[in-house]
């Protein structure tokens, strides 16, 4: 902290200096100018040095004051630009003025920026209310599809459509969901074994259409760890769905193995599937909005959306998710879970 402040020092004497070289240069070239004005006119005249000895000590008193109100405001200034709080001090007419316009700008910035948020929130809600009157039709349509399973060939197209546009809005509800993040969080102890016997339960019939069978392992029969109950599911869910979707092109029977690891301080989920793998030129950007990739022109309903929303909400959770994958081979994405603060 000491040579941070010495060099800051430093660096406000050098900029002082430089600001003020021209009028020392100046104030030196006039004083010798007189001098040599007076020795030429009177040569026998020793007393004419005397005045600029005077104007070297004036100059000298005049650069510590002005130099002592350069370096308290320009220190606010190197300490704020170091992230450090500092109240900016106005000495001159012309820092009064500078900082009563920084004032009015960050004024407007603000202004600006809270009309812009205002803007959003209404945009968002609307939004969130359009989707959410979206999955009306939507369980209506899958209402008619049960209600029809005498013939149940006809209809399968038609449910599968319906199940991805329901699985789109609800991407679309979590995204939005999002920004409030921290209003609709609570942090607490679940069994992570449970959770993801649940999970699968819900994609059971996922499971034996596409003959995918999940294996769960795990050495406790119950495995707390340190999360939002319901954002997790959130992320299980996401991470399940794609686990399934991407085993299909392979034929035959194939495993969905999720294994549970507990340490004393952290619990390590893996989920892996045989599907086709991810190419490692697409594995650094699988988390990126959008992203489809590779597979994305193989697989017609991937959104690029799913795994962007489990690492954003394992971030948020303070979890860490991590994914393997070889192509042909399958995948392995892994969230390490704390089990205590």
């Amino acid at each position: 902290m000491c040579l941070l402040v010495s060099h800051m020092d430093r660096e406000i004497v050098k900029r002082y200096l430089k600001d003020r070289f021209f009028a020392i240069i100046m104030f030196l070239v006039s004083n010798l100018s007189i001098i040599m004005f007076f020795h030429l006119s009177e040569p026998s005249n020793k007393e004419v040095v005397y005045p600029f000895i005077l104007g070297i000590f004036f100059l000298t008193f005049f650069l510590l004051v002005d130099g002592f109100r350069y370096y308290q405001s320009n220190k606010a200034v190197s300490q704020l630009l170091l992230g450090q709080f500092s109240e900016l001090q106005a000495i001159t007419e012309e820092q009064k003025l500078f900082i009563e316009l920084l004032h009015k700008n960050s004024e407007a910035y603000s202004k600006e920026k809270n009309e812009l948020v205002e803007t959003n929130k209404e945009r968002l809600y609307f939004l969130s209310h359009w989707m959410h009157h979206l999955k009306t039709p939507v369980s209506v349509i899958d209402l008619h599809i049960q209600n029809e399973s005498n013939d149940p060939e006809k209809w399968t197209g038609i449910q599968k459509e319906n199940k991805r546009l329901l699985k789109t809005i609800e991407q679309g509800l979590t995204m939005i969901r999002m920004d409030s993040f921290e209003n609709d969080l609570a942090i607490e102890k679940v069994d992570i074994v449970k959770s993801i016997r649940a999970m699968i339960n819900q994609h059971k019939s996922e499971c034996i259409h596409h003959s995918v069978f999940p294996v769960v392992l795990s050495k406790q029969p119950t495995v707390h760890v340190l999360t939002d109950a319901k954002w997790n599911n959130v992320m299980l869910d996401q991470l399940i769905s794609n686990a399934i979707k991407y085993s299909i092109s392979k034929k035959g029977n194939k495993k969905m193995t999720i294994e549970i690891e507990s340490t004393p301080d952290d619990v390590l989920l893996s989920i892996h599937d045989e599907g086709m793998g991810i190419p490692s030129y697409d594995l650094e950007r699988v988390f990126s909005p959008f992203f489809t990739g590779e597979n994305g022109r193989k697989v017609p309903n991937s959104s690029g959306i799913g795994l962007y929303l489990c690492k954003k909400i394992a971030e948020k959770l303070n979890h860490t998710i991590h994914i393997q994958s070889e192509l042909t081979n399958g995948t392995t994405v892994s969230i390490k879970y704390l089990t205590k603060l």
